[in-house]
């Protein structure tokens, strides 16, 4: 466990390239140098290995958030479905609240080498499957995969600013108040999804 604590930490501040598995060792105070290379083998298992540890509590908390939108009725509701699918991440803070989960995934939705394993690993639990259907429906005639190449930048985008926010906390500087925040952050992405194909 503090292996991957200590992964995730490292891979959210400086990226999934710039970090060594030796480093993440160092970081997780392990003795044997070669510790994360026996347990995770490489970098993507270790990453596949965050996923998995996070992926319970992301799961039941939008379970939760999904019954609440059927009885409201909010299914069409654009600004409501994009809110399922990246405020279970929002939530998920660390002992000192802040989002390094978060951080993490802001690098892994971009780390070139990992297009499989985020084809194998993201989006395949029943309620992350559920969320992003209930996206589709709202679409209309976007095609799935344009959508989901918006939906990843978006989300991009989102945790970027996040992370930068969790910075200025951390400095002391000025930030916009939270609800206002994710509010704004939650509009970009339905303006950035859903906004309508442009025609050649």
């Amino acid at each position: 466990m503090a292996i991957i604590e200590a992964a995730e930490r490292l891979f959210g501040s400086h990226g999934i390239d710039a970090v060594s598995l030796r480093q993440i060792g160092l970081e997780a105070n392990v003795a044997n140098k070669s510790a994360v290379n026996y347990h995770f083998g490489d970098r993507a298992e270790l990453i596949r290995a965050i996923w998995q540890h996070r992926l319970p509590a992301l799961e039941a908390r939008r379970k939760m958030l999904l019954r609440q939108i059927y009885e409201r009725g909010q299914t069409r509701d654009p600004h409501t479905v994009a809110r399922l699918l990246v405020q279970p991440n929002y939530e998920l803070l660390d002992a000192r609240g802040v989002h390094r989960y978060t951080a993490f995934f802001r690098h892994a939705l971009r780390w070139r080498q990992g297009q499989e394993l985020r084809a194998r690993e993201m989006g395949t639990t029943p309620a992350s499957l559920e969320a992003i259907g209930l996206l589709k429906d709202l679409a209309g005639d976007i095609p799935h995969d344009l959508l989901m190449h918006r939906l990843r930048y978006a989300c991009c985008s989102l945790f970027d600013m996040i992370f930068d926010r969790d910075c200025d906390l951390a400095e002391g500087r000025p930030v916009m108040p939270e609800d206002s925040f994710l509010a704004e952050g939650i509009d970009m992405i339905v303006t950035l999804c859903l906004r309508p194909v442009h025609q050649p």
